[in-house]
């Protein structure tokens, strides 16, 4: 008799708070590859700007200084490639977010 009672309590609740509980996964599991992708961001564009740095302490005369042109050149790129690459794996974290929550209407218009 009571085994049933903490049954039907148990479903109950799966029911009730099950669409919660994987929506708060959703959004943690998100919040936690949105944190490493900005933590993975911010170390890269510390590298380079700490390599920039480094390099215009090393200007000493005219062939370094143009030597330093030309990598910084190089750095320009290397920084736009890096923002177009941020970019598009922020744009597949949203859209994975996207689908997520998609998933979970959908399946909560069919219980």
């Amino acid at each position: 008799m009571y085994t049933n009672i903490f049954q039907n309590l148990n479903e109950q609740t799966e029911k009730t708070f099950g669409p919660v509980l994987k929506f708060n996964q959703l959004v943690a599991n998100n919040f936690t590859a949105l944190t490493n992708l900005q933590l993975d961001a911010a170390r890269q564009y510390a590298d380079i700007g700490l390599a920039q740095l480094q390099s215009g302490s090393q200007v000493k005369d005219v062939q370094t200084l143009l030597s330093s042109g030309s990598k910084q050149l190089e750095t320009m790129t290397r920084i736009s490639q890096q923002m177009m690459e941020d970019g598009k794996k922020l744009a597949e974290l949203t859209q994975e977010f996207k689908s997520g929550l998609e998933a979970l209407a959908a399946d909560a218009q069919k219980k």
